[in-house]
């Protein structure tokens, strides 16, 4: 196990973020007042705080860009609008300078307008393989952190990452993810899921979720109830899950229900549950009768996730805009069927990108107030919802009235563009991330391949050209810790676009052949090829390492190879480390595996899938 290592400045973080989570109940008064504010709410303001857009993007064709500041039509719309939130998207977030100010500006928007609360700010800031951040630490990712079989790990990763979202501002992130990867087919949740176990999710998970609330940044648990089992990805299509509740709570739900009463949010699947939810609706692409997926199943959303499973917090959509509803669901109709389910927010119902955008965002909203006020959306259902984010917002001290807050502003961790830039990204948060790295490594194979001397000559074979520096910096971490070895007999071969020959006539002279496998599915797409280079190889009676970069289900694929070891995200970097905070994001994956196959590290890591 490495040491971990915590500098004087992880210790300051450290001491500052416990002070912000030592929060009590509301107070009686203060439950009451929040209740005569919902009373005095207009039915627009309950509605518009219900919303969570986002506002990603601004213009058409060739001048679409990302939002990196609030132009004068976004300022005037979060004037108009007390929303309940915005998220925020790597388009956002160039920087941390760059978007401390723009979420500042955004606040002051929402205070302009008369709000009564702060908005709460989310971001998809998984870690691994799902991050939104440009700045900042990435690391490894959940199946990362599951392989090193320890939950401080996961505690460790999200403090660090709790600390760099609540200096710029951004109060809520929708991890961890808590999934179960029991389906090796799966096409979207994969290494985001901490393991195949319900169990170890379970574990993992309420230690990530410690570990934002020691920031004062609020856990969305994701996807309810469960996206580990589909083979579609909701994002282009509708899932389809065929379990009874009872087999749900065999597997898929284990990990919700153990850490539901410290969950703020719970985010929805868009995935259909035939056998439990029995209400249909027709397809306005298809014309087909499907079932009612979870984000808009009331027997999902209120009789299991509010009755049996007693979650009091904020329920979520998943994005509106995305296929498995934007595709089939009338508008209307799939934000009255969420209310009316039970869902508190929705998130992202309407595309802001442009001025036309702005106006079908005033109809939008117009439309859900005359469902609210004829009775379609139901006004009680409106109430508790409304009710519920503005004492989520108490809780973390974002109301205006100081007096309402629960947790005040003298123990949170204020927003500061120069903190910001000082922490995010630091040295000591990349020192925590890289020695979790090393943790995860997993050697699932190792006939006497590992670690290769100096004196061996080397081909490290790799699929995506941003892998390149990935190997370069696994070299120089190998450097900075004195380890022996020859950069002139190591190669690093791209393969992206090479006829099979080219690859296997890259191998000549070696004595160590690498291969870099990053499986994004259950299908091995170059099996054939590791095999024929694992034969060529072994004719010279030299060495062959599969080095799983991503999915590690393809370590079974070529079980001829004399090493096998994976690492769990794939991703590469767009530049070398410069060592200085707030430069560009990178994961410390690959680099940790190539550290750990020169001799930096004994591997420990266990794989947390079943593999066949």
């Amino acid at each position: 196990m490495v040491k971990k290592r915590f500098s004087l400045f992880m210790a300051m973080c450290m001491i500052l973020s416990t002070l912000v989570f030592c929060v009590s109940p509301l107070t009686a008064r203060a439950d009451d007042r929040i209740k005569d504010m919902v009373e005095d709410m207009t039915t627009q303001e309950k509605v518009a705080q219900m919303l969570m857009p986002s506002f990603r993007y601004w213009g058409e064709g060739d001048k679409k860009e990302g939002v990196t500041e609030i132009n004068d039509a976004i300022r005037a719309t979060l004037n108009k609008y007390s929303f309940g939130g915005v998220i925020v998207y790597a388009q956002n977030c160039q920087n941390a300078k760059q978007t401390t100010a723009l979420i500042n500006s955004m606040q002051k928007a929402n205070l302009a307008g008369g709000a009564q609360s702060a908005l709460l700010v989310s971001i998809d800031q998984e870690g691994g393989y799902i991050t939104r951040l440009n700045t900042g630490t990435a690391m490894p990712g959940n199946m990362a952190i599951g392989a090193t079989g320890d939950t401080e790990n996961a505690y460790r990763a999200a403090n660090i990452i709790g600390n760099e979202l609540a200096v710029q501002g951004i109060n809520v992130d929708f991890a961890p993810v808590m999934d179960v990867n029991n389906n090796p087919a799966n096409p979207i949740i994969g290494v985001r899921s901490f393991s195949d176990d319900p169990n170890v999710v379970e574990k993992f998970g309420a230690k990530y979720i410690e570990g934002l609330h020691n920031n004062g940044v609020m856990a969305a648990l994701k996807h309810f109830p469960g996206h580990g089992d589909t083979n579609t990805d909701s994002h282009t299509g509708l899932p389809t899950i065929d379990k009874t509740y009872d087999e749900l709570k065999k597997m898929e739900l284990i990990p919700f229900a153990g850490v539901a009463k410290n969950a703020d949010f719970i985010m929805t699947a868009h995935i259909q549950y035939p056998k439990i939810e029995s209400q249909t609706y027709i397809s306005k692409s298809t014309g087909e009768e499907i079932y009612l997926p979870a984000t808009l199943s009331k027997t999902i959303l209120t009789d299991i996730l509010r009755n049996d499973m007693g979650f009091s917090g904020v329920v979520v959509t998943d994005a509106m805009d995305m296929a498995a509803i934007a595709e089939h669901f009338n508008k209307m109709d799939s934000t009255r069927l969420a209310i009316n389910a039970g869902t508190d927010m929705i998130l992202m119902p309407v595309d802001l990108s442009t001025p036309a955008g702005l106006i079908n965002l005033d109809k939008y909203i117009d439309g859900v107030v005359e469902q609210v006020n004829n009775g379609t959306i139901s006004a009680a259902r409106v109430d508790e919802s409304v009710y519920r984010i503005l004492k989520m917002k108490a809780k973390y001290g974002l109301m205006h009235d100081d007096s309402l807050n629960v947790m005040k502003k003298a123990s949170r961790i204020t927003p500061s563009e120069v903190l910001a830039q000082a922490t995010v990204g630091s040295k000591a948060h990349h020192d925590v991330e890289w020695d979790i790295a090393v943790d995860a490594i997993t050697a699932v194979k190792n006939d006497n391949a590992f670690p290769i001397t100096s004196d061996k000559k080397v081909v490290v074979l790799y699929p995506a050209e941003n892998q390149a520096n990935s190997i370069l910096y696994g070299m120089e971490r190998l450097k900075n810790s004195k380890v022996n070895i020859n950069s002139d007999n190591i190669v690093a071969v791209c393969t992206k676009d090479m006829a099979e020959d080219g690859v296997l006539a890259a191998i000549d002279g070696a004595d160590v052949v690498i291969m870099i496998s990053a499986t994004y599915s259950a299908d091995f797409k170059n099996q054939d090829l590791a095999n024929k280079l694992v034969a060529k190889t072994h004719e010279r009676g030299k060495k062959f390492i599969l080095l799983s970069a991503h999915l590690p289900y393809d370590v079974s694929m070529c079980p001829e190879a004399d090493g096998i070891i994976a690492c769990y995200c794939g991703k590469g970097m767009a530049e070398l480390p410069t060592g200085k905070s707030d430069s560009k994001q990178y994961n410390p994956n690959i680099p940790a595996a190539i550290y750990t196959l020169f001799g930096g590290s004994n591997p420990t890591g266990k794989l947390p899938v079943k593999i066949n």
